[in-house]
């Protein structure tokens, strides 16, 4: 993946591998929910991580986070400023167009009664503001992700607007809020802040993107060495083990449990971190097999067409109700849907976005 900002050029060939394994982990956790097409396969424990929907997700977030970031440090490194105006632009075109044409098909199939979507859904899922009610309705329900990464970049892109040390600090509070919400919630519960499918508790993963972008330089000094690769593997590791020992620590250890409890687990503070080291190793160390496996052709037109298969899963991932939304055929539905919404929606429109630079 190329980024370009005025005459400065970066190369992240890892980063659209990175989003197919992505976007594996969300189709993978819908096949399962509507289909249960692993758990009749691999045990429980592998399926419970291949079928972790909310892990491609945190990926997601902390891909953004981090490329938003560098793009906007690049700018103001060229050009001493960063325009907001610009920035809120090339945000709208990167995201509103395919979005709002996939709420545009589904609202024909309301209207065919094809499919029922409440008024409150439709409100909810216009205004980016879907965590309120996504459980709702299925075909809008995966837009909590993007209520949330669209709610951070209205707020985010101001921090530049103060000095470099400002906006780290408030990026490593924006970690730690997660923590200290978790703590205050364990004393004294409240339902709708207990919720995983908010800005509240996903506000971790943006930030650490974003400390990543501040800090890469520093970072690669500190975990370039054989140690990186080592790190890297018990970052996967640990992904994987959290979860299960989350739930043995319940049982066996109260202060573990505690610490999990803060910290959270695979979608939680200390999972976003691996991510982060994950992510780290990805685009930075470009040899070996795990480079080679990301550089694939087929993961990389995969990583292409991301965000446009993440909106149409949803829609013929949705249950053997019809034909379209039977496996296996859904999933070639998917494909050809997404690939007319890049080709013929996204990048006309990126197209446009690059005049914006």
């Amino acid at each position: 993946m190329n980024l370009n900002i005025g005459k400065t050029k970066f190369v992240y060939p890892s980063l659209n591998g990175i989003r197919a394994i992505s976007i594996f982990f969300v189709i993978s956790h819908h096949l399962e929910q509507k289909y249960h097409i692993f758990s009749d396969i691999f045990p429980d424990i592998i399926t419970d991580f291949i079928t972790d929907g909310q892990l491609g997700v945190n990926f997601f977030f902390i891909i953004s986070s981090f490329l938003i970031t560098t793009l906007l440090l690049t700018e103001e490194s060229n050009t001493n400023a960063v325009s907001l105006k610009k920035f809120y632009i090339r945000r709208t075109l990167r995201i509103f167009p395919a979005y709002y044409f996939y709420l545009l098909f589904l609202f024909v199939l309301h209207m065919a009664n094809i499919i029922n979507i409440s008024k409150l859904s439709w409100l909810t899922a216009v205004t980016y503001t879907k965590y309120i009610n996504w459980q709702s309705d299925w075909y809008t329900a995966h837009a909590w992700s993007l209520s949330i990464e669209e709610q951070f970049y209205l707020f985010f892109p101001l921090l530049f607007m103060f000095g470099n040390n400002i906006r780290k600090t408030i990026s490593f509070i924006l970690i730690l809020f997660v923590p200290v919400l978790n703590l205050y919630i364990y004393f004294y519960p409240i339902s709708w802040l207990d919720n995983s499918l908010t800005i509240f508790k996903r506000i971790d993963a943006l930030a650490i993107g974003c400390i990543i972008a501040f800090y890469k330089d520093e970072l690669l000094v500190l975990l370039m060495g054989k140690y990186f690769k080592i790190l890297f593997y018990l970052s996967w590791i640990l992904i994987f083990l959290i979860k299960p020992l989350s739930e043995i620590s319940k049982e066996i250890n109260f202060y573990l449990d505690f610490i999990l409890i803060l910290f959270g687990t695979r979608h939680g503070t200390i999972g976003n971190i691996c991510i982060g080291i994950i992510l780290l190793y990805s685009i930075f160390i470009n040899q070996g097999f795990w480079f080679q496996l990301l550089n694939t052709k087929v993961l990389n037109y995969i990583g292409l067409l991301s965000y446009s298969i993440y909106l149409w899963q949803q829609l013929f991932i949705s249950g053997p109700r019809y034909w379209a939304t039977s496996f296996p055929q859904n999933l070639v539905l998917v494909f050809v849907f997404a690939l007319f919404s890049y080709y013929c929606i996204e990048k006309p429109f990126l197209k446009l976005k690059d005049k914006f630079q």
